[in-house]
């Protein structure tokens, strides 16, 4: 059974914190039904480092003496926003815990791009505090384009990627535009709403967190230089790298090509004689397995298409008349 609404005597009780700390309650906004207690607006100017900013404050009670807390900060200049949410049965110290995580940590910008990334705090121990800042989701916005990010709690499991146009615009994309920064990057693959991809982290949610971070910086210069630029550009400055990812999608081809080659040699007899050689033959087909496995994308058995020079120059696709 969903809890009852919240009372006058509950409400006085969960925002006292807030109201100590200068925040007030947006009765408007408000939704005793659904237990969320919505507080007014802040604004924060601009510094040296950050546009404007306003905050909003939404603090849910399950009644079952757990709370929710979400802060939400949104650059005035262009709507970008970013969320930290904790959960916890103290109004007060989830308060303090959404606010020990630095706007400057949510929101990073550079030539062409701008970044917002959204955390969920999680305990460390029962017994105390302290919690992680855990990277939930980010969005890079660019010239036309938005570059979403998901991140699985599970791990192990890759990261979603989601680059779509912002605009009805029609663009003309290669589908190692993110697989030429290295191993961990998938080829991109078009779909109805953009093109998807995948990032591979390791390690547990902090290392996960790190890495998600460093990849959004590299990734959000990466299509920002590019996308600026010429195609052929793109093929000149990644040329090694775009064989490179070619050769990675052939390699479950090569197993198949790499077995049926090994397997008439191993008969025969001046093979036979050099055992070492024997070895050999035997364990190509199981590297390249293991190879195979080693990729991000699902294995397709497929001859991936040669990297060219675009002679186009512009990514957008051209109107028809």
């Amino acid at each position: 059974m969903s809890a009852p609404p919240l009372t006058h005597h509950e409400i006085l009780g969960l925002v006292g914190p807030f109201a100590r700390a200068g925040r007030q309650v947006d009765l408007g906004a408000t939704q005793r039904q659904e237990r969320r207690i919505a507080f007014r607006p802040l604004d924060h100017p601009a510094t040296d480092g950050l546009p404007a900013l306003r905050e909003s404050l939404l603090l849910e009670s399950f009644g079952t003496g757990t709370c929710r807390l979400t802060r939400t900060l949104a650059r005035l200049d262009d709507g970008l926003r970013a969320t930290v949410q904790v959960l916890g049965p103290d109004p007060e110290l989830l308060y303090e815990q959404v606010q020990s995580v630095p706007a400057s940590r949510q929101f990073s910008h550079g030539e062409g791009y701008a970044i917002a990334r959204s955390y969920q705090l999680t305990a460390t121990s029962a017994a105390l505090p302290s919690v992680d800042v855990v990277l939930e989701r980010a969005e890079v916005r660019l010239d036309g384009l938005r570059l979403g990010m998901s991140l699985s709690p599970v791990k192990g499991v890759a990261a979603e990627l989601l680059l779509e146009p912002a605009s009805a615009e029609s663009w003309d994309l290669p589908q190692d535009l993110l697989a030429v920064l290295g191993w961990n990057w998938a080829r991109m693959v078009e779909s109805r709403e953009g093109w998807r991809s995948k990032l591979r982290l390791r390690g547990g949610a902090a290392r996960r967190t790190t890495g998600a971070e460093r990849a959004l910086e590299q990734v959000a210069r990466h299509l920002a230089l590019t996308l600026a630029e010429p195609p052929a550009r793109f093929h000149e400055r990644w040329r090694g790298a775009r064989w490179r990812v070619a050769l990675r999608r052939a390699l479950p081809l090569l197993t198949v090509v790499g077995s049926m080659i090994a397997a008439p040699l191993l008969p025969r007899e001046p093979i036979l004689r050099k055992p070492g050689l024997v070895t050999l033959l035997f364990q190509i087909p199981i590297a390249l397995i293991a190879l195979s496995f080693a990729v991000q994308e699902m294995a397709q058995f497929e001859i991936p298409p040669l990297p060219r020079r675009r002679a186009a120059k512009s990514w957008r696709r051209a109107r028809s008349p």
